[in-house]
């Protein structure tokens, strides 16, 4: 049975901590900072924590520092332990109920009303008010973005929470948070302008308007900025005595489940045996064809029958990031299986791609073969662990996937089919890709394995007359079935074709009469797609385009920022793009859809897209190459160069030396471009720095 704690510690605001019959004791400094990070990060190695609160110490002072610190907290909560420490590792105790331990997990729980219950009254919400680590680079640095986490936790909380009460009619509740916000974060016009709605929904107009003076007037003095445009429409209509909506407006009626997913494959005999065939003779399985011919249907269907299965992506964009493929499909795999525990030496390799996974120990640079194997070695090993709950794991969109992840992937791949009988225990893979848009590269890995005898490539073809009868029947659309002829000749019997020229007849109410005169030309689905876009409402429609810019990066949660309008408007578009079919979560429907989506894209209107979206970012913190790419694309070289060269610089550090050479080269092109001749020759310097040499080994 869990024991309940019998202290309770908090670290939001002034640190301190309660006992069991009353007493209060407040924290020093390095002791809050502790129990904060246990709370936060989880269990942690011993001595590189310790190093993070006395970093100039040497390693004998260091651990008895730590010992000291430990024994104090012991006395002062009378022998009880708040914190469990052995040879190696500290975590919280218990005995010890933490305010911040308590909050984060409620936020990943998504439980908004218990995150707000999480701040005391007196705490404030600060992480260690009060407290500076200057002294503590290292420490300073973890704290600035604990601190960022808990008010994006705790206003997303209130967001929501106020919404709710919104929605319920309560607005005594909404009006009540929405105050505590705004006192809380008084330069949040998020918050302001829930106050200013909420007064006037209470029919207190003058309350309404003096809340906006106030806004206004803290937004010049603190930031220099005026309300933005949400905000001056909001408070034009309460001036007018305009009716606020009180509820976001229905989405429109979504389509037939079946259409979203057609109930059963068809035409798909030759391939299901050539899947069987590789499967049998222990084969990785490529699956190409034509966008839209059914491929990541078919692989799941095919997948399904074997055992257990995980999907992993490849997203547009990926290609100028090395290692972002893997580093998404890690982190996919480790957010579906939490209890793998990777061993030291492979977080520590894996902390290369994958930072959150590092400890304060500097890795030693790839410039050798040795460090080479041992870097990829790690891959095959957390792909061995993390996959050993699945059969099989199907790579969607292998086109998109960088050069550096196809590299890796590929020598996991060799490596498993010389263990032998390990490999054949191992997990099992089935990768998508369009036909003809593979690059170089990956041709030749597929290629590669494919001459070694360990792939199988199976082309997919489009649907035959009768398939497409048998996939429109499926369907059970009243009055489909008297256009499958029609169908099989338009679209050229491509599913996704076939789907979406059906949803098109469904909107315009063709379904029951004639095939319709005016149509798009035979077998491009782009226009039609294009049409559906056109039926969105406008915040609907700039929020796919923001999507669709920012690629593997994209996030609900940056729209408001990204767009300047608050989120419940936003929250009502993102309904409408799923009812639509053109979002899935965070991610497009289709690949044809985002593509769609960038056709509608004005040049000019792309680059002011893509400037939101590096200003977003770079207020978020950004990987540098993320950065570089977005204010290229938004036609500012000069903000670009400073992100593009400190990427090369990190990777130079911890990655494959031939990543950093390709950033150092693309910079000294800008550059020449710019006329900056004697910086480009910097650049072109590390360049050849970091090219391998003729000869020379490359892992």
């Amino acid at each position: 049975m869990a024991r309940s704690a019998n202290w309770r510690a908090q670290v939001l605001g002034l640190a301190q901590v309660w006992g069991p019959r009353g007493q209060r004791l407040r924290l020093e400094r390095r002791a809050a900072a502790l129990l904060a990070y246990l709370g936060l990060e989880g269990a942690a190695p011993k001595f590189p924590l310790a190093s993070l609160l006395w970093p100039d110490s040497p390693a004998a002072t260091v651990r008895n520092n730590m010992r000291q610190l430990l024994r104090r907290l012991r006395l002062a909560s009378g022998g009880e332990e708040w914190i469990e420490a052995d040879a190696e590792r500290l975590a919280l105790g218990a005995s010890l109920a933490l305010d911040a331990a308590r909050l984060k997990a409620a936020a990943l729980a998504r439980q908004h009303a218990q995150v707000l219950e999480a701040l005391s009254p007196e705490g404030g919400g600060l992480l260690l008010a009060g407290f500076d680590f200057d002294d503590c680079p290292e420490l300073a640095r973890w704290l600035d973005g604990a601190r960022a986490a808990v008010e994006g936790w705790v206003r997303k909380a209130r967001e929501a929470e106020i919404e709710r009460h919104t929605a319920q009619g309560d607005w005594t509740a909404a009006l009540a948070l929405a105050q505590a916000w705004v006192q809380q974060e008084p330069e949040s016009e998020q918050a302001g302008s829930h106050l200013i709605r909420l007064h006037y929904l209470k029919g207190d107009r003058s309350a309404a308007l003096a809340a906006f003076e106030r806004l206004r007037a803290v937004l010049s003095r603190e930031l220099g900025v005026t309300p933005m445009p949400d905000t001056l429409a909001l408070v034009r209509q309460i001036e007018k005595g305009t009716q606020l909506p009180h509820a976001p407006a229905e989405p429109r009626a979504a389509l037939p489940l079946s259409v979203l997913r057609p109930p059963v494959l068809v035409g798909r005999e030759a391939a299901w045996r050539q899947l069987e065939e590789g499967w049998h003779a222990g084969q990785m399985l490529f699956l190409s064809g034509e966008p839209g011919s059914g491929k990541s249907r078919l692989a799941e269907e095919f997948a399904s029958i074997q055992g257990p299965w995980g999907r992993i992506e490849g997203r547009a964009g990926d290609q100028d990031i090395p290692f972002a493929s893997e580093a998404r499909a890690f982190r996919n795999q480790m957010a579906r299986w939490p209890e793998v525990k990777l061993p030291e030496w492979v977080r520590d390799e894996l902390s290369r791609i994958l930072p959150e996974l590092g400890g304060p120990r500097p890795l030693p640079p790839l410039h050798s073969e040795s460090s080479m194997l041992r870097f990829y070695d790690a891959q095959v090993e957390a792909l061995l662990l993390l996959h050993q709950h699945e059969r099989v794991s199907i790579a969607d969109d292998v086109q998109y996937w960088d050069k550096a992840s196809a590299k890796a992937f590929t020598y996991a791949i060799s490596r498993l089919a010389d263990a032998g009988g390990r490999g054949a225990s191992g997990p099992r893979f089935i990768d998508c890709y369009r036909r003809g848009e593979l690059p170089p590269y990956a041709q030749t890995y597929i290629h590669q394995l494919e001459d070694e005898g360990l792939a199988r490539i199976i082309e997919l073809g489009p649907l035959q007359p009768e398939e497409v009868r048998l996939l429109v029947a499926s369907l059970e659309l009243p009055g489909a079935e008297r256009h499958a002829e029609a169908l099989s000749r338009y679209t050229g019997g491509n599913p996704l074709y076939i789907v979406e020229t059906l949803k098109h007849l469904l909107e315009t109410g063709a379904l029951d009469r004639d095939w319709p005169s005016r149509l798009p030309p035979p077998g491009r689905v782009g226009p039609l797609i294009r049409r559906r876009l056109e039926h969105l409402s406008p915040l609907a429609l700039q929020s796919a385009q923001l999507a669709a810019l920012a690629g593997a990066h994209f996030k609900a949660a940056l729209v408001p920022e990204a767009l300047q309008v608050s989120a419940s408007p936003v929250h009502t578009a993102l309904a409408e793009l799923e009812t639509a079919q053109v979002l899935m979560g965070e991610r497009f429907s289709h690949d044809l859809v985002r593509e769609a989506v960038l056709a509608s894209l004005p040049p000019a209107a792309a680059r002011a897209l893509h400037g939101r979206l590096a200003t977003v970012f770079e207020n978020g913190g950004a990987p540098p190459l993320v950065l570089a790419h977005h204010w290229l694309e938004a036609g500012a070289v000069e903000r670009a160069l400073p992100h593009l060269l400190a990427a090369a610089r990190s990777e130079e550090q911890v990655l494959p030396l031939e990543q950093a050479a390709d950033h150092y080269a693309r910079a000294a092109i800008l550059m020449e471009q710019a006329g900056r001749t004697e910086e480009a020759l910097q650049a072109r310097a590390a360049e050849a720095r970091c090219r391998p040499r003729e000869g020379a080994s490359r892992g």
